[in-house]
């Protein structure tokens, strides 16, 4: 079972995300999907709300996840 993370922390993982371009494309406007890892390495990966522009959904991607790998790999790039 995940644990839930604070607010402030949620929000400072998405801001990660975004600075590292860690992002989807853009559906309305907004990027459908952002990532980002945290200190332990559990990757996160938000998703827009689809009934509230601007709000996104984000949980623990699974270690088996092959999107999961991916990301990681690229956050080891992005944000050395």
């Amino acid at each position: 079972m995940d644990k839930p993370i604070k607010l402030s922390d949620a929000k400072s993982l998405l801001e990660a995300g975004i600075r590292a371009g860690m992002v989807s494309d853009l559906s309305d406007g907004l990027p459908k999907y952002i990532w980002s890892v945290d200190v332990d390495g559990v990757v996160y990966e938000a998703k827009t709300d689809p009934n509230g522009h601007g709000s996104y959904h984000g949980y623990p991607l699974e270690n088996d996840d092959a999107v999961r790998d991916y990301i990681l790999s690229e956050w080891k790039t992005r944000c050395q």
